[in-house]
């Protein structure tokens, strides 16, 4: 093992990639786009951004606003339950050690449960003009493979929390023409993780009593922090006494630079080693640590999103509604990462910087949906839709093992009291079929390839609650 230098430069930069990949259960990568409103989740948001049933239109729609005449809150939580399987092998080959440390896996588990809180509030300001604020997550989600597990090399703890909060605004610009905008202010925390060591360096050295292929194994943990700024902004157009509506939201990117700490745990963290040999490796200490706190990204920008939606009341009970939506992931290139805690052979601990690339695609999702009213206090819905992955065959890794979705939904909600609404929704996501991961990191004098094939499926499941806050109910204006 010549150099302990490169593999900072794989392995820890694509675990930087994990700021932007989380669970694999979701197409779309990391977005959480339903999981703002459990009404949304209902029929996978449907004509989300042309509906405007309630105070959620803010974030989904601001143009929206200018349709609610009440002043209200919205208090949601979706739980994400999601799969993520891979089955496959890795091999860890090293110059100059004739057998490498290969490692077969079945059905291997990396998805991790997650809840996702939302809250909205709209306030009537005047007869055409409504404001609001909206507090969303609208990326997140986390993987999670084991320390000992065979893709450890590649991937272990990964995860991305954003908070979102918009103050917004809605009005009637005519009697059939609205317009709206928010300002997002966004704080993010990521933590992407991984191992580090030299398994067939140490498997061919273990007729050294002590020494075996996970001898060296450090673990490597990295966290930042960021805040963004933002906007969004919404026109809508109604028709037919408001029965015929026509919605556009764009979500403009994000721009975050991570700080924060990286910290190697572990025997390659001992002030004491410098270059590897069998006597070296054994005076290690695997409590061993070495810390960073000037860890530090450069920009990365998190995709804008836009969303073309339709509603349609087809009678007093029944209404179709759809939406088209692009999310601009080109965006998300190159990553870098730098003060990494690391070590180099030859010079012991060192403080190394990282490029990893993804080169996302940009991606299209579209979703068509039912609500039925039963009857002034309880209304059904049903919807679903296709939703394309940005990632690539020629890009995925485990952190990473995305494919195409289908989904299908429903939900109700019932007007428990006037002024208290109940929503429920739930949403179950299926690939389209298993996706390849054949992933190779050069690792100094070392190679390190995953190849396997990745299969995913989540359950979202949202509950939320409506509270009109003024004495006096107003209908609101969108049936």
């Amino acid at each position: 093992m010549k150099s302990m230098q490169r593999p900072i430069r794989t392995i820890v930069s694509t675990a930087v990639a994990t700021i932007i990949a989380t669970s694999a259960a979701h197409a779309g990568s990391f977005s959480l786009y339903t999981e703002s409103s459990a009404r949304a989740i209902g029929n996978y948001a449907a004509g989300i951004a042309a509906e405007a049933a309630d105070a959620s239109t803010g974030w989904y729609n601001p143009a929206g606003l200018a349709l609610l005449h009440t002043q209200q809150a919205v208090m949601s939580g979706a739980g994400v339950f999601p799969s993520s399987k891979i089955s496959g092998n890795t091999t860890y080959t090293t110059t100059g050690v004739p057998t490498p440390y290969v490692q077969s896996f079945t059905n291997m588990e990396g998805a991790k449960n997650g809840f996702v809180p939302a809250f909205h509030y709209a306030k009537p300001i005047g007869e055409n003009a409504t404001v609001g604020l909206s507090m969303t997550s609208p990326f997140g989600l986390a993987t999670d493979w084991s320390r000992i597990s065979p893709v450890r090399y590649a991937a272990t703890y990964s995860e991305l929390l954003t908070v979102n909060l918009s103050p917004e605004l809605g009005a009637k610009v005519t009697e059939h023409f609205a317009l709206g905008a928010g300002l997002d202010l966004q704080w993010a925390k990521v933590k992407f993780n991984s191992v580090l060591g030299a398994p067939a360096a140490m498997q061919a050295a273990s007729v050294v009593p002590g020494i075996f292929p996970s001898r060296l194994d450090s673990y490597s943990a990295n966290k930042g922090h960021s805040v963004g700024v933002g906007f969004h902004v919404g026109g809508m157009g109604m028709f037919n006494e408001n029965h015929t509506r026509i919605g556009l939201n764009y979500q403009s990117t994000m721009k975050h630079k991570f700080h924060g700490y990286s910290r190697l745990v572990g025997s390659l963290a001992s002030p004491n080693l410098v270059t590897v040999t069998p006597a070296a490796v054994l005076a290690t200490n695997s409590s061993a640590t070495f810390s960073s706190s000037t860890l530090y990204s450069n920009p990365i920008e998190l995709p804008d999103v836009v969303t073309l939606s339709g509603y349609q009341d087809v009678n007093e009970s029944w209404a179709v509604l759809g939406s088209v939506v692009y999310t601009g992931w080109h965006t998300l290139r190159t990553i870098q990462l730098n003060n990494v805690a690391a070590f180099s052979s030859g010079s012991g601990r060192v403080l190394a910087n990282s490029t990893s690339t993804l080169y996302y695609d940009n991606a299209w999702r579209a979703a068509l949906g039912l609500n039925y009213t039963v009857n002034p206090d309880i209304m059904l819905r049903v919807g679903g839709g296709y939703d394309q992955t940005p990632t690539n065959d020629a890009n995925r890794d485990v952190r990473i093992a995305d494919s195409d979705r289908w989904a299908l939904s429903a939900g109700a909600h019932y007007q428990a009291r006037p002024n208290i609404g109940i929503d429920v929704g739930y949403t179950h996501l299926f690939s389209t079929g298993n996706v390849p991961i054949n992933k190779t990191a050069v690792i100094g004098s070392s190679t390190f390839n995953v190849n396997a094939s990745a299969k995913g499926s989540a359950d979202l499941v949202g509950l939320q609650a409506v509270w009109l806050m003024d004495d006096v109910v107003v209908p609101v204006d969108t049936k």
